[in-house]
């Protein structure tokens, strides 16, 4: 069974068409009988002026072969193609023309072809108007949108019964398809979330790129107002960087100062020394004293 479409219905019914226009001729048998006798009586002497059956079958034999040139060449199956698709490009444009509402008489047409092909015109796109639900029906709909996808209805008997009951295979391939449709959807939507907010990561981590990519683009002369943003100073806690180096420095500074302390003679402890270690200490316990007192 063709599928409910307009160019699978005209095609079907267009081979049909050119394949009875096309059988070979062959005379009745009733013509056949009357033949013979009359053959029978002119053979008799009567005159009767009968064809002999060699005579018949080659005059079929001609014919026949002249009507299927005459059929190959113009009931062609590229030829039949085109038939079909113009009429269903003549129904598409009478129904987008209800639905826009461009006037009641394509509409009418439109309803009018429904009822050729077996299905009622008050299914017809042209006896109501376009809602959110239908929006899917739109010569040239964007099934990839959203919007489109989410007027989708989940089984095709919602929007025709009586196509989904004459089509159950087509139907149950619709409803495959339009959960497909809507799970690809979904999934579509979680990237593009995902991907927005990685953009947005890289654009906040952008002025922490490498030293050497800001040299590059420094060094480029292109003079881009984003150049001046990426001025973060570079990680220096990295092997063979300025702090491992300037730490190698002043370890060594550390073990020649060391070695020149150690030449260096120990000085003599003396009472004055200690007196004045005694007044530092006093002097830092009053302090204590006083600040604590002053709480």
């Amino acid at each position: 069974m063709a599928p409910p479409t307009i160019l699978a219905h005209k095609s079907s019914f267009l081979t049909a068409q050119t394949l009875q226009l096309s059988q070979a001729l062959a005379p009745s048998a009733a013509w056949r009988e009357s033949n013979s006798s009359r053959a029978a009586e002119g053979g008799g002497g009567g005159g009767g002026g009968g064809l002999s059956d060699r005579v018949v079958d080659e005059a079929l034999y001609r014919a026949n072969h002249a009507l299927q040139q005459h059929a190959r060449r113009v009931y062609a199956p590229q030829a039949s193609r085109h038939v079909a698709e113009q009429i269903e490009a003549l129904y598409l444009e009478a129904a987008e023309k209800a639905v826009r509402g461009d006037g009641g008489g394509g509409g009418g047409g439109g309803a009018g072809a429904e009822g050729e092909d077996g299905e009622g015109g008050g299914n017809g796109l042209g006896g109501r108007e376009m809602d959110g639900e239908a929006r899917f029906l739109r010569v040239g709909a964007d099934f990839a949108s959203d919007e489109v996808i989410s007027a989708l209805p989940g089984t095709w008997d919602l929007h025709s019964p009586s196509q989904a009951e004459s089509h159950p295979p087509e139907a149950q391939r619709y409803a495959d398809l339009a959960s497909s449709l809507v799970s690809l959807s979904a999934r579509r939507k979680e990237t593009r979330g995902r991907l927005d907010r990685l953009r947005r990561m890289r654009d906040l981590l952008r002025p922490f790129a490498s030293s050497d990519t800001n040299g590059a683009d420094d060094s480029g002369g292109g003079g881009g107002g984003g150049a001046g943003l990426q001025k973060v100073q570079p990680n220096l806690v990295t092997r063979d960087g300025e702090v491992e180096r300037e730490l190698e420095r002043m370890r060594v500074l550390l073990v020649r100062v060391a070695a020149r302390v150690g030449q260096l003679p120990d000085p003599e402890r003396d009472s004055d020394g200690d007196a004045a270690m005694e007044d530092l200490d006093a002097m830092e316990q009053s302090k204590v004293e006083r600040l604590v007192d002053g709480l």
